[in-house]
């Protein structure tokens, strides 16, 4: 049983799309449980607990705050390709087995692609999010996301939003109106995670296929495949198996930073062969305080980009340094002009184990909270124990 909160809306970047043509014809399912939400008022009452509840456990309270994504997409022929247009109570109404796992809530943030979010979303998500853990009476909350950038949000959730209340950030790789769509289990995944007394005190995580991640080190590595996420390290949190949460790690303490009302702008600049300083200084024109640099290996580039980067630096732009390759640590290990040695010691800091839109996240709440020099220093490089060593 679910009730809908109205919360808080965003203009929806495309307009509601009639599936029911759609779906009727590849998932009768589905057409069934959209067509009985039709018949439904959006403003569900909340149920009476204790009356659902008289002869039976009570049910953990889980809230959902969609935002749009693939999840909450569906095919339209005219223009040969999948929009938005599903509503997150509709979401829930495809999975009616939820019933038996929580009390679920729902609210419709937005309804856009994660290509769409901006640091601008990420702010007015995060102050939502602690308004809903801060007036209690919840277990949990689930927000369904974009995968494409669905990593960048939670990883920005989890720097902001303090709590022990479970974050559980969720999405699909197909269209709900697929006949094979992943969401459905996706988020039936995220609600059993958010349930879970032992995911209180772990930070935001990402549930897709069954596989736990944390926001700090899950990232995308598929374009379309349903087991699309990875752990940076290479071990998973967890997995949901059969509606079974199993945790096979612990978490590492979580890094912590202030919500502010605006951030900095911060670019990533990438280094390839034959790369020079041009997307840099196209970057400082347009006014960036900060820098990632997606080096190559363990954290070099190039003379040409060294030359811009120490411009950059003496100019009191902060610049850190990341890396394209998808495991493994940046490290100081280069002296020649542009490696990682040369770097750090003309002022650049080590982003440690994080990606480079990670990083990127990471030096605009730093920057925004008056973070520079060696404070920032100690910010990046405070996780990584072979930079501290």
């Amino acid at each position: 049983m679910f009730w809908f909160d109205k919360g808080e809306f965003s203009n929806l970047s495309y307009p509601p799309v009639d599936i029911s043509y759609l779906v009727g014809s590849v998932n009768p399912v589905y057409n069934t449980i959209m067509s009985d939400f039709t018949q439904r008022s959006d403003h569900l009452r909340k149920p009476d607990r204790k009356a659902v509840h008289a002869t039976g456990p009570v049910l953990p309270r889980i809230h959902v705050v969609a935002t749009g994504g693939t999840i909450a997409m569906q095919l339209d022929p005219e223009q040969e390709g999948a929009i938005p247009g599903v509503r997150g109570t509709d979401l829930i109404r495809a999975v009616p087995e939820l019933d038996q796992i929580a009390l679920v809530s729902v609210e419709e943030f937005s309804n856009i692609p994660s290509e769409h979010m901006t640091p601008a979303h990420w702010t007015r998500l995060a102050t939502r999010l602690k308004a809903i853990v801060e007036a209690g009476g919840i277990e949990g909350i689930v927000v369904t996301h974009g995968t494409d950038t669905m990593e960048e949000t939670a990883f920005f959730l989890d720097l902001t939003v303090r709590g022990e209340i479970p974050i559980v950030l969720t999405g699909a790789q197909r269209p709900a109106s697929a006949s094979d769509a992943d969401g459905p289990r996706n988020l039936r995944d995220a609600v059993q995670l958010a349930a879970c007394p032992a995911s209180r005190g772990r930070g935001v995580m990402i549930v897709m296929r069954g596989e736990i991640h944390t926001a700090c080190e899950a990232t995308k590595t598929f374009t379309e495949d349903l087991d699309a996420f990875e752990s940076h390290s290479g071990t998973d949190l967890g997995q949901v198996r059969a509606g079974q949460v199993r945790f096979t790690r612990q978490t590492l303490p979580r890094r912590q930073l202030p919500l502010p009302e605006d951030l900095p702008r911060v670019d990533i600049i990438p280094m390839y062969a034959g790369a020079d300083d041009s997307a840099l200084r196209a970057a400082l024109a347009r006014g960036a305080a900060g820098l990632v640099i997606s080096a190559v290996g363990a954290g070099n580039v190039n003379q040409a980009l060294f030359d811009g980067i120490k411009a950059a630096l003496e100019a009191g732009v902060s610049v850190v340094i990341s890396t394209r390759v998808p495991h493994g640590l940046v490290r100081p290990l280069y002296a020649y002009a542009g490696g990682g040695m040369s770097l750090r010691k003309a002022g650049a800091v080590m982003a440690g184990d994080l990606t480079p839109q990670k990083a990127r996240v990471l030096l605009m709440l730093a920057l925004a909270a008056g973070e520079r020099g060696e404070t920032l220093r100690e910010r990046f490089e405070e996780h990584s124990v072979s930079l501290r060593s």
